[in-house]
């Protein structure tokens, strides 16, 4: 400013006219103004990247963080999952259930493989009975070549990320799988088994090894399986075994004529795709309507003259193909055993994981629906549709009553119609009259009779009444 002041001073004093006066205090005020403007911008200028730099600097823990975690490799998601952890609200209500008693396959039950000592040594065994089917002694190098080969795609079998060394794991899947196929061929020709073999010749352990088997968390890739099947199979100049993995294992559940939608992703959904109901119960389910009531029990359609049929096992039906058609109900064969509760438990939670429809679950509500006291248990077993080999019919009813907590329900319910062909026919009184005639008076032979007889005698006595009136009006 003083730089600028005495600037003008000089000029003033070399002017010679007014004219060139006024000129230079206008350019000398423009100077000042455009100054003061640039003075004020640097200043801005200068505290801008102070205020950004505190800023930054308050949140840079969280910025850090955040970056950290982008950059990090996230949990992957594919729709090859179908092995998962059991969702904590199903764990909690049987934890048995889900749990195994004495053999780990995969790798979410590691832990327990101390636990399980004894049937760990029994896997080197049978790994060496399996190999020893064929003389080739490429047998293991080429299972394991195969299995490195599929190593990416069985691992992505598994919802969450497996943490074993890449040899870990296939040694894991070498000998978890060829136990379980060289026990499958071991039932099927028991002269393959050793003369004392446990998993066989005792009977407590070769029970908790079934339902090991079908447990959701203890599942093996089937295409694991498959390979090496496949890979002992055709290792010599002729197939050992006229069949394949999976029809063996098939052959094991004793599941004939199952029209397989795809091919298994392990043996649970293998058994699970026995409630997919055939083509014929499936469009139908697909037609019906969103809305439905609860169907009364089985003792009270009953008594509103629902009849029950069972359709027999030879037939193979899916367990979905239940139809009500002319007063007749017409449900499927179902055998309850002590595994019962464990296998639906672990379906159940496998279609609540998994991208598939709940059939199983819908099924398991249907029952549930029809079964709420041990009384409609009963009928249903003298209708031979329950084979009951618990002996209580008070334990069937309540695991089907306990079956759908805590069960996610489909907006897609297969039964629907069913439901609102069952609910119309129930709530029509004539249905309900008809039933107390029949079982009230023609329950036997001797009923019929006896009713008919007492009919013939009403009419008989009407018909003389009338006589003896006409005869008393014509005398008169």
């Amino acid at each position: 400013m003083l730089v600028t002041f005495m600037h003008v001073i000089i000029h003033i004093y070399m002017l010679k006219t007014e004219q060139q006066f006024q000129l230079l205090i206008q350019q000398t005020l423009l100077d000042l103004v455009l100054g003061t403007m640039a003075s004020q911008s640097q200043s801005e200028d200068k505290a801008g990247p102070v205020l950004e730099r505190k800023i930054t600097i308050k949140n840079e823990g969280l910025v850090t963080s955040i970056e950290k975690r982008l950059q990090a490799k996230p949990p992957s998601v594919s729709p090859q999952h179908c092995i998962f952890r059991v969702p904590e609200r199903l764990r909690k209500l049987n934890d048995d259930a889900f749990t195994p008693q004495v053999v780990s396959l995969g790798p979410l039950h590691r832990d327990k493989l101390q636990q399980f000592k004894a049937i760990e040594n029994h896997k080197l065994h049978y790994l060496t009975a399996f190999l020893a089917h064929q003389s080739s002694m490429a047998l293991m190098n080429e299972c394991v070549d195969k299995l490195k080969g599929i190593e990416k795609q069985a691992r992505e079998c598994y919802a969450e990320e497996i943490k074993l060394s890449s040899d870990e794991f296939v040694e894991m899947m070498i000998l978890d799988g060829c136990l379980v196929i060289e026990f499958f061929l071991r039932d099927d020709n028991r002269l393959l088994k050793d003369n004392y073999d446990p998993l066989f010749d005792n009977l407590h352990f070769h029970k908790a090894f079934e339902d090991d088997l079908l447990l959701l968390e203890n599942q093996l890739p089937f295409i694991v399986l498959k390979m090496l099947f496949d890979v002992v199979n055709n290792a010599g100049s002729r197939k050992l075994w006229d069949t394949s993995f999976l029809g063996l294992a098939m052959k094991y559940y004793d599941i004939e004529n199952l029209h397989l939608l795809h091919e298994p992703k392990h043996l649970l959904d293998l058994l699970l795709q026995q409630y997919i109901p055939s083509k014929t119960f499936k469009e139908k389910g697909n037609e019906s309507p969103k809305r439905f009531r609860i169907i009364p029990s089985a003792v009270h359609l009953w008594e509103a003259g629902v009849r029950f049929q069972r359709l027999p096992p030879e037939e193979k039906r899916h367990r979905l193909d239940v139809s009500f058609e002319k007063g007749v109900l017409k449900i499927p064969v179902i055998d309850i055993e002590d595994q019962t509760e464990s296998l639906f438990r672990n379906l159940i939670a496998f279609e609540q994981c998994y991208k598939h429809s709940t059939y199983v679950g819908d099924y398991t509500t249907l029952m549930d629906h029809l079964i709420d006291t041990e009384s409609d248990v009963a009928l249903l077993r003298r209708k031979e549709i329950i084979t009951n080999w618990l002996g209580d019919d008070g334990e069937v009813s309540d695991m089907f009553n306990k079956l759908g907590k805590n069960v996610v329900t489909s907006k897609d319910f297969h039964f629907v119609n069913l439901y609102n062909e069952l609910n119309a026919y129930y709530r029509t009184p004539w249905h309900k009259w008809n039933a107390t005639l029949k079982r009230d008076y023609f329950n036997t032979p001797w009923s019929a009779i006896a009713f008919v007889a007492a009919a013939i005698g009403i009419i008989c006595t009407i018909i003389q009444t009338m006589q003896a009136f006409q005869e008393e009006t014509s005398k008169a």
